[in-house]
């Protein structure tokens, strides 16, 4: 990276996030020079007081009455849009044809948002709580920030919509009668592979829908919109509020007290690692209405996806069982607010890998891969806390190969 050409781009709404700030730190010792960071965040907040005081190039402040999983059409998502050239005016205004369409009350029939919203919510009392999603290319990248949006504003009170991203197409036997299918569909160029294997899944009794994407990136705009809209009519259908997220602070404070416990005594606690017998008692509660989530506090990289993928396919088809991933810590902020406050149905294992190196977080008493295993730990103890079963598997090595022979080993388990 050549930081004389870099523009760094600070974004927090609390403006006290604790990888934010640390990655600030980290990258502002590196360059030292106000001209080269821009903040996006809240008014008030301490980034905002911090870019001031440290002559950021530009400070957006957001309006903070939009909750961040809400904020893709507001500065949170418009400034890195901008940065990278996106037509913003062509995205509004799709966003404003989703408005218009929202607008209408009277009867959910003229009204996509509404209807999809109703009927999230409504199979989700009904007990298929678990909404999976096909996404065309090239914005596959859609379903990351949709299982934010969903996991986040439902995953409450015992109750919740869990969003299933990445999940390989299985066969229709391979689902319970647990799952809804949406499908983000390219029309100008549709994928005829994908088009027959959702219909299959119902023509086989699951429940699809098909949301047609139309002129390209730029119609992001109109699904945006029109996902937030849908999620919180589910919200009002589910009887929460979908505009809180209690249990994200939850984890914050136990990551934060593992810290202070590792400042004061130089060590972080001991989590034991899962042993044959721990996987096959974890692994034998994946059932139909169930679902297992990969936590992965690993480097992310396209051999680690792919065997995770591997992985994943090899539980489900097992078990019919719901299966999700997440790279740590990021999951915290998304589905880790619906693991801990939504239905007590989940299955966890942790993977943990630390790499051959660390840096150092400048002012702080810690580096980066302390931080991370402090979250992990924070995670794993709090998930326990809640009575729900987890479990930790530390990979050594090449993270890619370790999975692998982690599915290896389930194979001979399931």
């Amino acid at each position: 990276m050549d930081l004389d050409k870099t523009l760094f781009v600070v974004s927090t709404k609390s403006g006290g996030t604790i990888e934010t700030l640390s990655l600030y730190k980290h990258f502002r010792a590196a360059k030292d020079d106000g001209s080269h960071f821009v903040a996006v965040t809240d008014p008030g907040s301490g980034l905002e007081q911090l870019a001031t005081e440290q002559g950021f190039r530009r400070i957006f402040l957001a309006d903070p009455n939009i909750g961040g999983r809400y904020s893709a059409l507001t500065h949170f998502g418009l400034v890195p849009a901008a940065l990278m050239g996106v037509d913003l005016e062509a995205v509004l205004s799709r966003a404003l044809v989703a408005e218009q369409n929202c607008a209408h009350h009277d009867s959910s029939a003229g009204n996509s948002g509404l209807w999809l919203g109703l009927a999230m919510g409504e199979f989700a009392l009904a007990g298929r709580n678990k909404v999976t999603f096909f996404v065309s290319a090239p914005i596959e990248s859609f379903s990351l920030w949709v299982e934010q949006l969903i996991a986040e504003s439902t995953g409450k009170e015992g109750r919740g919509i869990l969003p299933v991203a990445g999940e390989p197409v299985g066969d229709p036997e391979a689902y319970g009668d647990d799952r809804v299918f949406v499908y983000l569909r390219k029309d100008d160029e549709p994928d005829e592979e994908l088009d027959a294997k959702v219909a299959a899944l119902g023509e086989a009794g699951h429940p699809t829908v098909t949301v047609s994407m139309e002129g390209g990136p730029n119609d992001l705009g109109r699904i945006f919109f029109f996902a937030e809209f849908a999620v919180a009519v589910a919200g009002w259908v589910l009887g929460i509020d979908a505009f809180n997220q209690p249990n994200v602070q939850e984890a914050k404070d136990a990551t934060n007290e593992v810290l202070a416990g590792f400042e004061s005594s130089g060590s972080l606690p001991e989590v034991a690692d899962a042993g044959e017998d721990e996987l096959r008692s974890l692994l034998a509660q994946a059932e139909p209405g169930r679902y297992v989530a990969i936590m992965g506090y690993v480097e992310p990289s396209e051999e680690f996806a792919a065997a995770i993928e591997d992985l994943r396919v090899i539980i489900r088809d097992a078990t019919r069982a719901t299966t999700t991933f997440g790279y740590g810590p990021r999951f915290l902020h998304s589905t880790g607010q619906l693991h801990k406050g939504g239905p007590p149905d989940g299955i966890f294992l942790q993977l943990l890998h630390d790499g051959d190196a660390s840096e150092e977080i400048p002012g702080a008493p810690y580096d980066f891969t302390t931080l991370k295993n402090a979250q992990a730990i924070g995670d794993i103890e709090t998930l326990r806390k809640h009575g729900l079963p987890a479990e930790r598997v530390r990979l050594s090595g090449d993270p890619a190969a370790g999975v692998r022979e982690l599915t290896e080993q389930v194979k001979g388990l399931l």
